[in-house]
């Protein structure tokens, strides 16, 4: 990727796993007040499967979406990248103890 010309802007590499025992990596500019679910909204069509299931609530609530961002469990409506550095590592996480008892798997909206 060309290095921006605006100073306030970022160039984030996104490294996850691609399911298929490799790392899938891809750069990207970060905006202002950016999620890492938007940077997963960004790149939905070229994400591994692990993470095309991600059926986020959009408010930080159920962890029907938990991830792991650098190695620290998180939720991608929750964290954002003003605080993490230029590499953000994402791997799939573990739902909250307890939910897969409340979880209404009647829609099938949950992956």
């Amino acid at each position: 990727m060309n290095a921006p010309t605006d100073p306030t802007l970022r160039v984030l590499t996104i490294r996850m796993p691609d399911g298929l025992g490799g790392v899938f990596e891809h750069e990207l500019l970060e905006t202002q007040d950016m999620s890492v679910l938007t940077i997963l909204r960004q790149l939905w069509g070229a994400l591994p499967l692990p993470f095309r299931n991600i059926s986020p609530c959009h408010s930080g609530a159920c962890n029907t979406c938990g991830i792991l961002v650098n190695g620290q469990p998180g939720v991608p409506c929750s964290v954002f990248t003003r605080n993490l550095g230029p590499i953000i590592e994402i791997a799939p996480g573990e739902h909250a103890r307890g939910w897969d008892a409340l979880r209404d798997d009647s829609r099938k909206v949950h992956g």
